[in-house]
């Protein structure tokens, strides 16, 4: 009787702790999910400007093989070059890399007017909020 009393009372205590730990738990992983989900809409409507936000001060973009460093600026007007010659029509995530704390990968299939498109973005942690360091365009092979 004991015993089961003392199990009775550590279930109720337990419970309010297990209850906040996955609340934790589950807004963190929906806050990691939230940056590659918007640069996927983001794409998906052609807005370079909403995409530029996430970049750091400097951007690697490789769009159909030409590859250049190019401040935050200068990136934002290519890639906004880039969606005005192919009209996004849709994109969706189909990869996703968010397991390192530092560090998250996203691989978007974006579909335009004329050719299907894969979007690879590398983001780094400036220790306040992740940033894009890499765009990599090209097509779709599929």
């Amino acid at each position: 009787m004991l015993l089961a009393q003392f199990y009775l009372d550590m279930e109720t205590r337990l419970l309010p702790v297990l209850i906040v730990f996955l609340t934790i738990l589950t807004a963190a992983k929906t806050k990691q999910a939230t940056d590659i989900d918007s640069l996927a809409r983001y794409f998906s409507s052609g807005d370079a400007q909403k995409v530029s936000g996430y970049f750091s001060s400097t951007v690697e973009l490789n769009i159909l093989s030409e590859e250049n460093l190019y401040s935050k600026a200068q990136a934002e007007q290519i890639l906004r070059g880039f969606f005005f010659k192919n009209r996004p029509v849709s994109a969706k995530v189909i990869h996703r890399l968010t397991s390192n704390p530092n560090y998250k990968l996203a691989v978007l299939s974006m579909v335009t007017a004329k050719d299907k498109f894969r979007v690879y973005t590398s983001l780094s942690s400036n220790g306040e909020r992740f940033l894009i360091k890499e765009i990599r365009i090209e097509y779709d092979k599929e």
